[in-house]
């Protein structure tokens, strides 16, 4: 009799435990059906706003796609355009800038100022920018005879004497050479200067002269 008992409550033990393992497993499944069901309605609904801020920015710019500028393609501005334009001097320019030649010497030295003419068919060879004449010109001696003229201690002063030559008459032009200096010893002198080249010496346009003026 005890051991039917037993047995009738293990049975009920065993039924119980299949009974509860079943409710065990529909809940986990329903839960994983449930979570799957969530995961599918919940991924569209964030991913649907993403596409918002591209539609904004076509908004913003009138519905017309932009493009970044393309540096290859799109070439800058440059200053070499005005660089490009002429700026020697007309050959007619050059013309009037010869000239008789004016030297003063208001320092306390005696000096000599020497002249490396240049020849006008080497002078013409530069204006005009010839290979050819170039060429001819190399071939040929660049410059004169050289020249020269001696002046005392304050001789001329500051407004300076009109010289000349007494083989030929004398036309200071762009590219003579000057230099003058000290015959005391001293070393001292002055130069070498390039006619229309540098500062020394100046052009005076009302007397149509060049004018040397040594600085003490």
């Amino acid at each position: 009799m005890a051991s039917k008992t037993v047995k009738q409550m293990k049975s009920r033990w065993q039924f119980a435990a299949g009974v509860t393992l079943a409710t065990v497993l529909c809940v986990v499944s329903a839960w994983v059906v449930l979570k799957r069901f969530t995961v599918t309605v919940i991924v569209p609904s964030t991913l649907d706003p993403l596409p918002a801020p591209i539609s904004e920015a076509t908004k913003a710019t009138g519905g017309q796609p932009t493009s970044t500028p393309n540096s290859a393609t799109a070439p800058a501005a440059t200053p070499t355009q005005q660089a490009e334009l002429p700026l020697a001097k007309p050959v007619g320019a050059l013309a009037t800038r010869q000239g008789v030649f004016r030297i003063g010497n208001p320092t306390s030295y005696p000096v000599r100022v020497a002249l490396l003419s240049r020849k006008a068919s080497a002078n013409a060879a530069l204006s005009e920018g010839s290979a050819a004449s170039s060429a001819k010109s190399v071939a040929q001696p660049s410059y004169e005879v050289p020249a020269h003229w001696d002046f005392a201690p304050e001789e001329g002063g500051a407004k300076g004497l009109l010289v000349s030559l007494p083989d030929r008459t004398l036309k200071l032009k762009k590219g003579d050479v000057l230099v003058a200096f000290a015959q005391d010893g001293s070393g001292r002198y002055w130069g070498p200067y390039v006619v229309d080249e540098t500062a020394v010496p100046t052009w005076d346009a009302k007397a149509v002269e060049w004018q040397l003026i040594l600085q003490p």
